[in-house]
């Protein structure tokens, strides 16, 4: 495709007339054996179909192609063009090489996009007489409105794979609980997948802070376990250790460190380094939380869960932002 030769300012010589468009030459490729000159696009477009010369139907092959010479590219530099908007009054006249980038450009092209004033939409300059910026916007509307409800039907799906493959999961991770006590080798593995959910979990849960280790309720009641098991339901625990997390909540299964209000108050300084995950308050409104092993590594042997406890207080709570605490090596 080549340059509108009735746009060309003056004469133009046969030599830089494309064979296959009749235009002007534009990006001109040459045969090395025969001369000829063609527009670059024109002369791909022929080989797909041909392997002959479109002018004396001599062997043509991508081998034989090379740029025009110098002579040819300074003949082409000296045409002048005008703008094929002149009809639209455009009254520039360029070089070839400034054609394609002033007709993108073209303020006077029918089709260059404008912004209308009121609505700022933007919308072709023959358009824009007729363009109401109410239709515009209620189509726009429509059109988000559309996006959205796929959207939704898209979240939707993925919801209801994600919750079937959960379900599934959980069926596998009660079967391997179950085979632990007939089959030694499934201990390290079950282990492993209660390590995987349980820092899946914590990931999920919003980090806190206790500013008093003396408000816990380390020996709850059976009423107040069933309350912990609400709680812990509520803020995702997986199912096959929700009766584990459950037991963790009385001092007798906490970490050596933690099991009596001595040793608690002992360690005070070195229990205020916890990674603390906070859950669902219980039904009474008391804050509950969880102390997992996997958050806790830069913690003593004698204080770091084996898998996580949870805590009851009574107050001196509170949540905190991801980046307050970082924990560092003992």
């Amino acid at each position: 495709m080549g340059f509108e030769i009735n746009h060309i300012i003056g004469n133009v010589d046969e030599e830089l007339i494309c064979p296959i468009c009749s235009d002007v030459l534009e990006a001109p490729l040459q045969s090395l054996h025969c001369e000829h000159a063609f527009c670059k696009d024109c002369i791909e477009q022929w080989m797909k179909q041909k392997t002959l010369c479109p002018v004396d139907r001599s062997e043509l092959l991508p081998s034989h192609l090379a740029p025009a010479s110098r002579l040819m590219r300074n003949m082409l530099g000296r045409l002048q063009i005008k703008c094929p908007y002149w009809l639209h009054e455009c009254p520039l006249e360029m070089s070839l090489a400034e054609y394609r980038a002033h007709v993108d450009t073209c303020q006077y092209n029918p089709k260059f996009i404008v912004e209308c004033k009121s609505c700022l939409m933007k919308v072709p300059k023959d358009e824009l007489a007729d363009h109401s910026c109410i239709q515009e916007l209620r189509n726009l509307v429509q059109s988000q409105w559309q996006e959205l409800a796929v959207l939704k039907d898209t979240q939707l799906s993925h919801e209801q794979r994600i919750g079937a493959q959960c379900r599934e999961l959980e069926l596998l991770q009660f079967y391997i609980a179950a085979l632990r006590s007939t089959s030694p080798g499934m201990g390290s593995v079950g282990d492993q997948l209660d390590h995987y959910a349980l820092s899946h979990w914590s990931a999920s849960l919003p980090q806190a802070r206790v500013s008093n280790w003396g408000s816990v309720v380390s020996t709850p009641d059976n009423h107040m376990h069933l309350l912990v098991r609400d709680s812990l339901r509520a803020s995702g625990c997986p199912m096959h250790l929700l009766n584990v997390m459950v037991k963790q909540c009385h001092e007798e299964r906490w970490p050596a460190a933690m099991a009596t209000l001595e040793s608690r108050s002992g360690n005070h300084n070195q229990m205020s380094q916890f990674v603390i995950r906070l859950i669902k308050p219980l039904a009474t409104g008391r804050p509950c939380l969880c102390i997992f092993g996997v958050d806790n590594y830069h913690m003593p042997d004698n204080l770091r869960p084996m898998l996580a406890i949870t805590m009851i207080f009574v107050e001196s709570v509170e949540e905190t932002s991801e980046d307050m605490f970082v924990p560092f090596e003992l």
